[in-house]
């Protein structure tokens, strides 16, 4: 690993702190954190369905999906489904063995805090082996973001970094 992917790593571990730490308090101020990241979970049932969970700072989230430039005054409040799957539709995509594209459907909006929880479901997906992801959210918002994204195939945890450089490409999920 290279000096500026040692970097980025180390940023989004601090980040990912951050945000966990935070997540029970409420944003008051925007600089409140100056690193630009979410997490994502993403994890296949046992119906034969990939859960993804997507956590990021309310203030962010919510100024994106509302086609805002910048982060409106608090209180922050979390968009509704149907505008964040329409955010999310061109900015988190999935695909599955043989590259077929995944339809994900929010199935939860939650805050909570400072942050934002979405729930997204794609049914009929059964192993992430093969399965690709793009996941371009805030890239439109900040030259700096990072998103984490960790995979649990039931064997096996891995980690999935994007920036802002990879621009819309697709990455693996599993190893």
């Amino acid at each position: 690993m290279g000096g500026r992917e040692a970097a980025v790593v180390i940023a989004a571990v601090i980040a990912l702190g951050l945000m966990t730490a935070r997540c029970s308090e409420p944003i008051r101020d925007p600089a409140i954190h100056p690193l630009h990241t979410t997490l994502t979970e993403v994890s296949v049932d046992a119906a034969g369905a990939v859960d993804i969970r997507l956590r990021a700072f309310v203030d962010d989230f919510s100024a994106a999906v509302g086609g805002r430039r910048d982060t409106s005054p608090p209180p922050y409040t979390a968009p509704k489904d149907s505008a964040a799957e329409r955010y999310l539709s061109s900015r988190l995509m999935l695909t599955v063995q043989g590259g077929r594209a995944a339809t994900l459907r929010v199935t939860s909006v939650r805050h909570e805090g400072g942050v934002v929880w979405v729930t997204l479901r794609a049914a009929g997906v059964r192993s992430l082996a093969g399965a690709r992801l793009t996941n371009t959210v805030l890239f439109e918002r900040y030259d700096d973001q990072v998103n984490i994204v960790q995979t649990d195939d039931g064997a096996r945890r891995r980690t999935v970094l994007f920036t802002t450089r990879d621009g819309r490409a697709s990455k693996p999920l599993a190893g």
